[in-house]
C-alpha cells in the first residue's frame, strides 16, 4: 500500500464522519498517499426528488467523473 499514490472515496453523506473521514485517517496514520473525498459538504441538506438532490449535492455519475478527471 505504500506506492498508492492516490485514493478516492465516494458516498452519499457528509464527508465529514463518513468513509472519506475514516480513510482519512488511515492515510495520515499510515503516511500513505493524497485523497479525494467525493461526498456531501458539511452544509445543511435540502430535500426533493432523488435525481434532483444527488445532481444537486454534485453526486450524479458526470460530477463524479468530473471530479476525478480533474484529480487525476
Amino acid at each position: 500500500m505504500k506506492n498508492v499514490k492516490k485514493i478516492i472515496t465516494v458516498e452519499e453523506h457528509n464527508i465529514i464522519g463518513g468513509l472519506g473521514s475514516a480513510v482519512a485517517e488511515v492515510l495520515a496514520e499510515e503516511g500513505i498517499g493524497k485523497l479525494l473525498r467525493i461526498g456531501v459538504n458539511d452544509k445543511f441538506g435540502k430535500s426533493g426528488k432523488s435525481d434532483d438532490v444527488i445532481k444537486m449535492y454534485g453526486l450524479d455519475a458526470e460530477s463524479i467523473a468530473s471530479k476525478i478527471k480533474t484529480y487525476i
